[in-house]
């Protein structure tokens, strides 16, 4: 049977020599050429294989192709030509190039400057993914789209001139250019793709034209240095973290004309109009009186915002809504209100009051805590550096306490019986924690990256459940159990990975 599966790959390796042969440039570089049309006697450069680039991936310098080969017309650079030619300087096109295709010139990182010639009329997904040196591309053709992944993470990119004819910015087009200060994007242009200029970290400025309709999720994600966002009547829909840790932003506005969002009453900003749901926040704006809602991600790592106050009405609040501001001391949260979402203030450094108007029926902040209680439950849901658990308490909530900065020590009264997934993770303080004998689990990477954490003391005798993350990254605690309980953490699953137990 093997012999029978060996013959037609052999010939199939045959056949792809035979189609494919080598030419020096006028540098001397030895370029590889494959034949895709025997009858019109055309070619493209590559070797049929997208995983064998067409020159030695080491050649360091510049290549000059030619408009043929073997007299056949070079009309295409192949997919993967030159990809992984991490030292290839320079690769001037030939004027009869059409097309160029998928990852062509991907992770050729000293390529520095291109020109694309004005007969290409196809260019295929990330053809200069990964470039690092790329710092300006001329393209003399007209394109209708900017396609996916074409200048991801080109972290020299310093401008973009858009082509004629370009209505459409494809997904990941610009992701993480770094060095992209100034985006005007030309009339014509109907979508922007998701995550197109994500973590754009040094863009201050954004030109969105009339005439635009979408904006992808995530389209200027982690655009620290962004300062103004001006939103069109033509858009008709933002996705989701459009624009979540766009931390440096100070103004949001949207043309009065646009049917789907506004900026009411000069909030600074973005508000779909229909649910009344803030979608986009900075640290100027301020809360409408008719909102009634805080999308995910909203205020995602806005500094400067130092105390947030909900007004009457306010029904939820979304997950991560106000995660990583860096500045926020103080929540005040209103008696309507019925939905919080996951980690709303995770990462929140100095925060020090959490509170909810005592007629909340869903939630409370019982005796002045400083947290968030769900009532039903009796699980806590959200805390900071001065809260203090009340009795009441039986479960941490997933994420409770995540990156709080200060919380030093943690003593767990008796009847709390579980711990969520995240609850003290990344607290950077944390050196000491007591866990009661009524506890039953803790969850995944509930102390994950306490790097501080130097004593564990468990009051139940019997191991309860852990997980292989739950204190990873968290240096070499000392685990402190119940006299006669040694043996019984030794030999359990995950408590044994401590590297002392000691019997209190």
């Amino acid at each position: 049977m093997k012999r029978f599966l060996f013959i037609p790959l052999l010939m199939a390796i045959l056949s792809s020599c035979h189609n494919s042969w080598t030419e020096n440039s006028k540098e001397g570089a030895s370029v590889t050429y494959h034949m895709t049309d025997k009858t019109d006697k055309i070619c493209e450069v590559g070797t049929g294989n997208p995983e064998v680039p067409a020159i030695d991936p080491n050649y360091q310098g510049k290549v000059t192709l030619p408009t043929s080969s073997d007299d056949y017309l070079v009309e295409a650079i192949g997919e993967g030509a030159f990809r992984g030619c991490k030292k290839l300087q320079e690769v001037v096109i030939p004027p009869t190039v059409t097309s160029i295709e998928k990852g062509a010139f991907e992770g050729c990182e000293q390529l520095r400057s291109m020109v694309i010639p004005s007969r290409v009329s196809h260019i295929a997904d990330g053809i200069f993914r990964g470039c690092k040196n790329l710092q300006s591309v001329t393209i003399r053709c007209r394109m209708n789209r900017i396609a996916d992944h074409m200048f991801y993470d080109c972290q020299k990119m310093i401008r973009v001139d858009f082509p004629k004819g370009v209505t459409a910015i494809g997904d990941y087009a610009f992701y993480g250019c770094n060095s992209l200060t100034e985006v005007v994007i030309p009339k014509g242009v109907t979508t922007i793709g998701i995550e197109a200029f994500q973590d754009c970290r040094n863009l201050t400025s954004v030109s969105i034209p009339e005439g635009v309709t979408a904006i992808g999720e995530g389209a200027f994600s982690g655009c620290a240095n962004l300062q103004s966002i001006h939103i069109p009547a033509s858009v008709k829909s933002i996705g989701q973290t459009a624009f979540s840790g766009c931390t440096g932003l100070t103004s949001i506005t949207v043309d009065p004309a646009n049917p789907v969002y506004d900026s009411r009453n000069a909030c600074d900003a973005l508000i779909e109009k229909e649910s009344n749901t803030l979608l986009v926040g900075c640290r100027k704006s301020k809360l409408p009186s008719t909102l009634t809602a805080i999308a995910d991600w909203a205020f995602y790592g806005v500094d400067g915002l130092t105390s947030v106050s909900f007004p009457k009405g306010m029904l939820s609040i979304g997950e991560r809504a106000f995660a990583n501001c860096h500045d926020l001391r103080s929540v005040y949260f209103p008696s309507s209100l019925t939905s919080i979402g996951e980690c709303p203030f995770a990462g929140c450094p100095s925060l020090t009051s959490i509170s909810i108007h005592s007629e909340n029926p869903i939630y409370d902040s019982h005796h002045d805590c400083n947290a968030i209680i769900e009532t039903l439950t009796n699980t806590l849901l959200y805390g900071c550096k001065n809260s203090t658990i009340p009795p009441v308490v039986k479960k941490i909530g997933k994420g409770a306490f995540a990156g709080c900065r200060g919380l030093t020590s943690i003593r767990l009264h008796e009847g709390i019986i579980s711990i969520g997934e995240d609850a003290f993770r990344d607290c950077p303080d944390l050196k000491n924690v007591a866990i009661p004998s009524t506890m039953t689990q803790i969850g995944e990477n509930a102390f994950k990256g306490c790097r501080q954490l130097s004593v564990v003391e468990v009051r139940a005798r019997k191991p309860l459940t852990i997980f292989d993350n739950t204190f990873s990254d968290c240096g070499a605690p000392k685990l402190f159990v119940p006299k006669g309980a040694r043996r019984q953490y030794e030999s359990a699953g995950y408590w044994s990975d401590f590297s002392s137990i000691e019997e209190h």
